[in-house]
């Protein structure tokens, strides 16, 4: 069984491909050239990606991609998650996945 850090990495992937083909590549770059992490910093330390995404694409557009990828999150546990915030969203997954 996958665990919460595989979840989540696989949705922010399936998130950046639905907003945009290719930004997969281009978002993994910046994170391994800013944090010397790849997506995975995103359950690792939330805030710290958000803050990459933030400085790549800017406020709105890294605000929109975390709504996404709450979204695409919530129908994958099958259940509503009330969240508002990534760190939020990363709480949620640590409690059902560890």
């Amino acid at each position: 069984m996958s665990n919460g850090k595989d979840i989540l990495t696989k949705t922010i992937i399936s998130a950046l491909k639905e907003v945009a083909p290719g930004l997969e590549a281009v978002l993994e770059a910046h994170l391994n050239a800013t944090l010397n992490k790849g997506i995975e910093v995103a359950y690792e330390d939330p805030q710290k990606f958000k803050e990459a995404v933030s400085k790549l694409f800017g406020e709105y557009s890294a605000r929109l991609l975390e709504m996404v990828i709450i979204s695409k999150l919530q129908s994958y546990l099958g259940k509503q998650v009330e969240v508002n915030s990534l760190e939020e969203l990363v709480e949620e997954i640590k409690k059902i996945y560890g």
